[in-house]
């Protein structure tokens, strides 16, 4: 006998239940988020479906109510829209421009004597994921033994905004004390660029070339990297001399041919003029 009303107990208990639960682990502060809640009545009468963001209320279902569906405005989150129909109710987010984790709920409740409730949560994370790779700015493509130059390193607009790191050869650069990673002042929808530089000296023994690369890190899970790379030149102090040398020359030669070209221009036409 106990064991048939335990049967009967789960049999009631499990009358309706939520099938499906959608929520983006990521939302872009630029753009709308889109939940959904599907759920099964199985022959029992919907009284509501309501929608919470951690335990603030934004949207209600109510079908015996006119209008049925009902807004609630919070701080930092603004409710667009939502829809329902007998099976699954969708609901529209504006996610704050500030880079925040909050829970989603759906609750989906049966008409009396029971009023039954069903509820099923997930997070939610607001993230601007950078779309373009990070820029390198100052590089130049030939240097020599003991040059020094500043590399600027700039990533592309995000939220939270990203680290930077510098490489060369590989090999992990680790900053001097002003050399952190910059950011640049709120952008709409909380966006920023973050950049950092790089004093780069080129060793009096290097030659060959060097390869600097410049990562950006967006720091989720799991984390977002985008980077870039530049390939430097390393000319010895003699082979620049001998380039130097030859340019020189070049240019001396060409100057003579010219002021000779020039000289016999106006001798002929000299010559010609006395002719006449």
């Amino acid at each position: 006998m106990k064991f048939l009303a335990f049967i009967a107990l789960c049999a009631i208990t499990s009358a309706h239940d939520i099938s499906q639960l959608k929520v983006p682990l990521y939302a872009d502060p630029r753009r709308a988020a889109e939940l959904s809640c599907h759920f099964k009545m199985d022959e029992q009468k919907l009284h509501s479906v309501k929608w919470y963001r951690d335990t603030n209320e934004i949207f209600r279902y109510n079908p015996q109510q006119q209008p049925a569906i009902r807004l609630f405005n919070i701080t930092d989150v603004m409710v667009q829209g939502g829809e329902c129909q007998p099976d699954f109710c969708t609901v529209r987010v504006m996610p704050p421009p500030i880079s925040t984790r909050a829970a989603y709920t759906c609750e989906v409740s049966t008409e009396g004597p029971k009023f039954q409730i069903a509820r099923k949560t997930k997070h939610m994370t607001v993230v601007a994921m950078p779309e373009a790779d990070p820029v390198i700015i100052g590089a130049q493509k030939v240097l020599k033994p003991g040059d020094q130059i500043f590399l600027n390193c700039t990533s592309d607009f995000s939220l939270p905004p990203s680290e930077i790191n510098w490489y060369i050869d590989e090999e992990l650069q680790k900053p001097e004390a002003w050399q952190k990673t910059e950011v640049t002042g709120h952008q709409p929808g909380g966006l920023r660029r973050s950049w950092r530089v790089l004093r780069l000296r080129v060793p009096s023994t290097a030659s060959g070339s060097m390869r600097v690369r410049c990562e950006s890190i967006l720091l989720v899970q799991p984390p977002v990297v985008r980077d870039v790379d530049t390939i430097i030149t390393i000319h010895s102090r003699t082979l620049l001399s001998k380039y130097v040398s030859n340019n020189r020359g070049t240019k001396v030669v060409n100057t003579f041919g010219l002021i000779a070209s020039i000289t016999l221009l106006t001798f002929n036409e000299i010559s010609r003029f006395t002719s006449l």
